[in-house]
């Protein structure tokens, strides 16, 4: 069940219970995660685009309220934390300390970390950890 298939079915549990909040929220990543043919972005590019909207609301960018971040913030998966990514990064520490720029670096680990959930400024940390 992709993503916004999960939101419909809670769009019919919301408007059952009558959570305005909750429907709201729904419709309108429904709409944002729907193509103009009808057609649903892919789970990886709707949560992609869902944790960019959460990152600027969290910095006060977006007109989002507390309860719609809280609703938004169970639909995108956290973020590792740097001990984690610290485990992921390990087994590759000598190509990333290998590296000549810290462009490069940090290349190396995102190839690493595809597919996850990642704070750029905890991956350029545990990079900086790795190089010293």
């Amino acid at each position: 069940m992709t993503i916004v298939e999960k939101m419909r079915a809670g769009l019919k549990d919301a408007m059952k219970a009558r959570d305005t909040l909750r429907m709201n929220f729904l419709r309108y990543w429904i709409a944002q995660l729907t193509l103009g043919t009808g057609a649903e972005l892919a789970d990886a590019d709707a949560i992609k685009k869902m944790a960019g909207v959460l990152k600027e609301a969290k910095t006060g960018a977006t007109t989002f309220t507390a309860e719609e971040i809280a609703l938004l913030e169970e639909w995108v998966p956290r973020a590792l934390d740097a001990a984690a990514i610290r485990a992921i990064l390990e087994p590759i520490a000598d190509q990333i300390q290998a590296a000549p720029r810290d462009g490069m670096a940090m290349g190396i680990a995102m190839k690493a970390l595809a597919g996850q959930q990642v704070d750029g400024n905890d991956v350029r940390a545990v990079i900086a950890a790795l190089r010293q």
